[in-house]
């Protein structure tokens, strides 16, 4: 079966619209999906790369336009500048890995999570919030909230952050197939191509 490592920040507006077509594309390909939540400041830190927060008025103005195009083009719902953003990702980040390492399939929960921010006009540093969207994709979200607060959940987040870095990301979202890095949702064709190729 072929696999796509996806490192991406729960914060993310590209890794939000590019979610759905990532499920997609995984679907179509037989094709298993290793989510790998990062510390994206940590990333962008050792890649040199200027977080989007910090990047001059002209470039977000940009971004906020070239992410209102992908919204209408795909039909999702999108705030451009939503309320909590840029925020704290680390509790989500645990929190989803806490239920990857539980044995469920974290893409639902990472979805609603991307959706929070730039559709709902949630707060995902709140651990409230996240219990509760876990509780929305049907997990239980105490749970997860009490192994995501544990050293070994923090530890795992520092690993996908190193491995990330290793790999050679410096955005969100960036998908590894075969050992070739894609970066950004709408390198998605790209993706596609590379899983006809090692699925072949």
């Amino acid at each position: 079966m072929p696999e796509i490592v996806c490192f991406f920040s729960p914060q993310s507006g590209y890794a939000y619209l590019g979610h759905d077509r990532l499920l997609a594309l995984a679907a179509q390909h037989g094709a298993k999906i290793r989510w790998r939540p990062v510390d994206i400041l940590t990333v962008f830190a050792e890649s040199q790369t200027t977080p989007p927060a910090k990047q001059s008025p002209i470039r977000a103005a940009y971004r906020r336009s070239d992410m209102a195009r992908f919204a209408k083009l795909r039909s999702l719902p999108l705030n451009p500048s939503p309320p909590f953003w840029p925020t704290q990702s680390a509790p989500a980040c645990r929190m989803i890995i806490a239920a990857d390492v539980t044995g469920h399939d974290p893409a639902n929960y990472v979805g609603a999570v991307l959706k929070a921010i730039w559709a709902r006009d949630l707060d995902i540093s709140s651990i409230e919030t996240l219990i509760s969207l876990a509780g929305e994709v049907g997990f239980d979200g105490a749970d997860l909230a009490r192994l995501a607060a544990t050293p070994a959940i923090q530890a795992k987040l520092q690993e996908h952050t190193a491995e990330a870095i290793a790999a050679g990301v410096f955005g969100s979202p960036s998908y590894v197939v075969g050992g070739e890095l894609f970066w950004g949702q709408d390198r998605l064709d790209f993706v596609s191509a590379k899983l006809a190729e090692v699925g072949s």
